[in-house]
């Protein structure tokens, strides 16, 4: 016992069993303790270790046998066969310690080569990617698309997410791209791992996928999640989420902390404190290498109950392009703008990354900073207003959105859901009929025990209700008198957490619009169903995007105050009345001063962006996008000041576009 006891603590290797010494076989040869070992981040042998084993029970073997055939030479006659065992268990250990540090040539085994593919989530292309970067991929049209054609965010329909069940389809998984997604081939990806580690590392693909896995279902939100509500009490800096960005999936991966000790992390005393991500360069037009990075706290990382895994596969299958093919990384209880996809770099530092995105994204300011203060007095490295870890949410799927319900006898059964960050488990939802006044609680459906019941290894099973981290959302309901229902002027839900945080019941403005969670409200109103009874509708605050619709739209400007809300651009109630045609633009451009263009069906007057009409003509789409893709032949810097003056309302709008 000894032995196997020093051996694990030099070594790092877990015994998983033993077999004692056998004094009747010592005179044989071959006699000695047989380990069964592991690596301590992981239950089940691979090659290597195998590899180990086997040269571990040489070495004691040989030594044993050498020792067993000169006893008498050695005066070793009367000695305890035990002494023979501590003496071949240490001298194993110990050579296994130094094989263990060096790993020799012959000892590492090659990693499966594999051919995995960027996932495909439908049979076509949609037509409103043709003609874009991503026209390669396939995409679900049920999307709601929420900054036009490209670059890519989406949410699905709040019922559709719902009605899917505790995992969501991979198809309706809620997408944000910041820009053109990376095609990448899983055998020419590689992830460098650098700074406050020992021994630096690049990782290919087959190599990641050959470490130790692990497997949990994770729900995320945007941090935006509702953001449409914010922009409606004030315009802010992003676009307009609905109620349902966020999702459940199953991620398979290598945890990081697995990663990190295969290239001997630094100790914090050394200075290891952070852990940054990026991925690829030159993919966006911000920042200074035009990558996408942020950085969690060591602890973090390293500590197996936080889960926090390098993700190649989501519900059993290689990622989608969207979804970061071939990998990302996903950090349970976070808000997925932390979650970098298409993984290439990992650095340990001594402090947060430096990344234009860790600073200038994510973040909740007070609701006094406008973007111009935030600017001036840089409020954006204020290390106080970061956001990581998801706050309490809830929202109500049914009743849908002008869903007309009778006040006859008998219930309604309200639904919705809820989920928390940080691994806090939600222990309520309830809803009230009198603005906020009084609660009744709903009924908390649970699926996450229930998976790794069914789902999760031996060792998931017998820790999941000890280790008090709850990942995943929950769904309830309650069953109302429609008589009650009907007779509300509204109906709100809320939900509470295990450190009784709860959602508050007006919305905290802020000028990114991210961590809305005030209490979720519809309001219910009479009218006449198709055969003349008396019924009533019930309207949701907003839709997600440009959608119209919701009570928080004034119904006159439905339509045209939705997109502005949602797109930028010009405030509809300000556009002239003139109309022109493309010809009339032309014209006025080769008779006049300065250049005049139609954007999105308005006509400005772009004249301090252009010194020259576009080359492909006047007419341009810039819709919700965050840079230019179908700009007339536009340079890049030509295209990105024009949408960020656009966007901004800073060009003069001359009237409207005729056809």
């Amino acid at each position: 016992r000894p032995p196997v006891l020093l051996f694990r603590r030099i070594s790092g290797w877990r015994c998983l069993g033993y077999f004692p010494f056998s004094p009747r076989r010592r005179s044989q040869g071959g006699g000695g303790l047989h380990f069964v070992c592991t690596s301590s981040t992981h239950s089940e042998p691979k090659r290597t270790h195998l590899q180990m084993l086997v040269l571990l029970s040489g070495v004691i073997g040989g030594f044993t046998s050498v020792i067993a055939s000169n006893v008498e030479a050695l005066n070793l006659a009367q000695t305890s066969p035990l002494v023979f065992v501590l003496v071949a268990g240490l001298f194993a250990a110990v050579v296994m310690a130094i094989l263990n540090y060096t790993r020799p040539q012959f000892l590492k085994s090659k990693p499966k080569k594999n051919n995995f593919e960027p996932r495909q989530l439908v049979e076509e292309v949609d037509g409103r990617d043709k003609g874009t970067p991503d026209a390669w991929i396939k995409r679900d049209p049920s999307l709601i698309r929420l900054t036009g054609r490209h670059p890519f965010n989406c949410e699905p329909p709040l019922k559709d997410l719902l009605d899917a069940g505790f995992i969501t389809p991979t198809k309706i998984h809620f997408v944000r791209n910041h820009g053109k997604v990376p095609k990448i081939k899983w055998e020419d990806h590689k992830v460098t791992v650098k700074g406050l580690v020992n021994n630096p590392r690049v990782f290919t693909m087959d190599e990641i996928v050959s470490l130790p896995s692990h497997e949990l279902p994770v729900t995320f939100p945007c941090a935006g999640n509702r953001r449409k509500e914010e922009n409606m009490v004030k315009k802010g800096l992003g676009f307009s989420w609905g109620a349902a960005a966020h999702a459940t999936s199953v991620w398979k991966g290598v945890r990081l902390s697995t990663l990190l000790k295969e290239c001997g992390l630094k100790t914090k005393e050394e200075g290891a404190k952070f852990v940054c991500f990026r991925g690829p360069k030159k993919e966006l037009p911000k920042g200074k290498d035009g990558s996408y990075g942020t950085s969690i706290a060591i602890d973090r990382a390293m500590q197996d109950n936080w889960d926090v895994i390098l993700a190649y596969e989501q519900n059993g299958k290689p990622l989608a392009p969207d979804h970061g093919f071939p990998l990302r990384i996903i950090i349970p209880g976070f808000i997925g703008g932390r979650m970098v996809k298409w993984l290439q770099h990992i650095e340990v530092t001594s402090k947060e990354s430096e990344n234009h995105f860790h600073y200038y994204d994510n973040r909740v300011l007070p609701s006094e900073v406008t973007a111009e203060r935030a600017n001036e007095q840089d409020w954006w490295h204020n290390p106080d207003f970061i956001i990581n870890d998801i706050n309490i949410q809830s929202a109500i799927r049914s009743p849908e959105h002008k869903e007309i319900v009778t006040p006859t006898e008998g219930t309604y059964t309200v639904r919705g859901y809820a989920f928390a960050g940080g691994g806090r488990k939600v222990i309520r939802a309830e809803v009230s009929l009198d603005e906020g006044r009084t609660w009744t609680l709903a009924t908390i459906k649970r699926f996450e025990a229930d998976w790794y019941k069914k789902h999760g290894t031996v060792e998931q099973q017998r820790n999941y209700d000890s280790r008090g981290k709850h990942w995943c959302w929950v769904h309830w309901s309650i069953d109302l008198e429609k008589k009650a229902l009907c007779g509300a002027k509204e109906l709100r839900c809320r939900a509470w957490d295990q450190d009784h945080n709860t959602q508050p019941l007006h919305i905290a403005w802020n000028v990114m619009g991210m961590l809305n969670n005030s209490s979720y409200r519809l309001r219910i109103h009479e009218t006449k169903t198709e055969s003349g009874e008396t019924g009533f509708w019930f309207e949701h605050p907003c839709l997600a995007g440009p959608q119209p619709g919701g009570w928080m739209v004034p119904e006159e400007e439905v339509r045209a105050q939705a997109l502005y809300a949602s797109l930028g651009g010009i405030d509809p109630r300000k556009v002239p009345d003139e109309k022109f045609t493309v010809a009339d633009i032309e014209k006025r451009n080769k008779e006049e001063k300065g250049v005049w263009v139609a954007i999105d069906g308005l006509v400005f007057d772009a004249s301090s962006v252009l010194a020259e009409q576009p080359p492909k003509g006047v007419e341009i789409t810039i819709g919700g996008t965050t840079f230019a893709q179908d700009f007339a032949g536009l340079s890049k810097p030509k295209e990105v000041t024009l949408t960020n003056k656009y966007q901004g309302g800073k060009l003069a709008c001359k009237g409207k576009l005729s056809k």
